[in-house]
């Protein structure tokens, strides 16, 4: 029998999904034992330079939300259902707002949902952590900060910003550090909690995830008093607060934690074979996010030399993985050749990198120089390194192009072979590539052929798809079974499957 429930009638859910550059509220409606996803709303995400430090304009995000949870409670509405059943928040990891007390009424009685956010939200791109890792691990050594947390200590981790960040000796009581999902969970309901598997990212939280490091804590200077309680993925958050209901006209419903880490949603969506192990992932996006879903995490010495991080997922999972700096280098450049006056489309460049000579030119995708924003196309042309028989760097786009996507792949190839040998796990029939780069034909093609395996490209909504699906499940509609959210999953996409090239052998 199925482990998804075929309830009698349809279930609508709205997915809030947050990006680096872009974000959606998308409408998913659980029908007949598959997902159907609407868009509902979607809005461009763009950092502002505020007194010289890159930062989201929350109040901007905050806005296009309550917009896209309007639209997509009138889309129900429209399908003939009563309106949403509930809301489920996710964005990218480890940026954070430092949200003072609730407001107080004339009457003495608090407005939940109403603390100020002290000096914004400060991008994870800000370089105000640079250098703070390695004066750090002069007080905590890395291999101690890697045993407490498993987590790889990238420059923009929580704790390296928070030990960077000088707004915290003036801050009023009550005021509370939520990650950026949950400071929206707080302004729907009111309620401050820290959903888990954003929590894991931050660098202070200790690898059996059930508190946050003290020892990390006290380093940093941090008061624990400062974090909120922590949620698992799949318990109820709270209701959207009688007045935001009001003003939406979406009624109370409640909104419930999902693997608000993108990431985490998106992993979940992975449709994965039932008896895949382990599954082989990247969540192809701004960053490409490789590695393995395991079930325990692998906080080794070996790992940490690696640069191999380990991140909660949903269900006590692992999410085994390297950051690579993936399309931001093509979207970048494209930014840049935009500025500069050209006009770039992104199919029409993709289909002249895939006709362009092969084996010309590398970079290092990991390289930190990749990290911040601005005229990207220059400094990938300045780090291309002729291969055996050039003389020349790249000197068109396409060329410069098809440099990034073929260091990439064999990137990924590195990378993946990495992980198993670390988790001690063989090399997996496939790879699944899920997010918006399963679009890139060439990339998977070109990974596909680095690695000798069968790639699957599918879902791109992926991270939207596993934030309605575990909705779905809280709610009643997919079965407490092992395997019932891919099951779901598999029924509710469309896959393309990239076979290595004859070629390539």
């Amino acid at each position: 029998m199925s482990a998804v429930q075929q309830a009698d009638e349809p279930l609508a859910v709205a997915a809030i999904d947050l990006g680096a550059t872009s974000g959606r509220v998308m409408l998913g409606v659980v029908d007949h034992g598959r997902i159907e996803l609407v868009p509902a709303h979607r809005f461009e995400n763009r950092l502002q330079d505020v007194d010289g430090q890159l930062r989201w304009d929350i109040d901007a995000l905050w806005a296009e939300v309550r917009q896209g949870l309007r639209a997509a409670h009138e889309g129900a509405v429209a399908r003939g259902m009563g309106g949403l059943a509930s809301i489920g928040v996710d964005s990218w990891a480890v940026d954070y707002g430092l949200v003072g007390p609730d407001v107080v009424e004339a009457d003495g009685a608090s407005l939940p949902g109403s603390g100020e956010v002290f000096g914004g939200v400060v991008a994870y791109r800000d370089g105000r952590t640079d250098g703070i890792a390695e004066s750090f691990a002069e007080d905590v050594p890395r291999e101690r900060q890697y045993a407490l947390t498993g987590i790889a200590q990238q420059p923009f981790n929580t704790l390296y910003q928070l030990v960077a960040d000088d707004r915290l000796a003036g801050l009023p009581g009550g005021t509370t550090l939520l990650m950026l999902p949950d400071l929206l969970g707080y302004r729907l309901t009111g309620r401050r909690r820290t959903e888990r598997t954003n929590a894991s990212s931050t660098g202070m939280l200790a690898l059996e995830q059930q508190d946050w490091s003290h020892e990390l804590l006290d380093a940093a200077g941090v008061d624990p008093a400062l974090l909120a309680p922590l949620l698992s993925p799949g318990e109820r958050l709270g209701t959207v607060l009688p007045q935001l209901a009001d003003e939406l006209g979406i009624g109370q419903v409640p909104a419930i934690a999902v693997g608000s880490h993108d990431t985490a949603s998106a992993v979940l969506a992975v449709p994965a074979a039932e008896d895949a192990h382990p599954v082989a992932f990247i969540s192809s996006g701004t960053w490409s996010l490789i590695g393995l879903e395991l079930g325990a995490p692998v906080p080794t010495p070996a790992a940490l030399a690696a640069g191999f991080t380990n991140e909660g997922g949903v269900d006590g999972t692992t999410r085994f993985l390297k950051n690579v700096a993936g399309m931001w280098l093509v979207s970048e450049s494209i930014r840049q050749w935009e500025e500069e006056g050209a006009r770039v489309d992104l199919a029409d460049l993709l289909s002249a990198a895939a006709v362009m000579p092969a084996h010309r030119f590398r970079i290092d995708p990991t390289d930190p120089a990749f990290l911040a924003p601005g005229r990207m196309a220059d400094r990938v042309t300045m780090a291309a390194e002729p291969l055996e028989g050039e003389d020349e760097r790249p000197r068109t786009p396409a060329q410069l192009v098809r440099c990034i996507l073929e260091s990439l792949a064999e990137t990924y190839r590195d990378e993946l072979h990495a992980a198993c040998r670390l988790a001690r796990m063989p090399l997996p029939e496939r790879l699944h590539v899920v997010g918006g780069g399963s679009r890139n034909a060439l990339l998977n093609q070109l990974t596909a052929d680095a690695l000798g395996i069968e790639v699957v490209a599918g879902p791109m909504e992926a991270t939207a798809l596993g934030n309605v699906a575990l909705q779905a499940r809280t709610l009643g509609a997919v079965g407490e079974d092992p395997g019932a959210l891919r099951e779901l999953v598999r029924a509710s996409v469309e896959l393309e499957r990239f076979s290595p090239s004859a070629a390539a052998g």
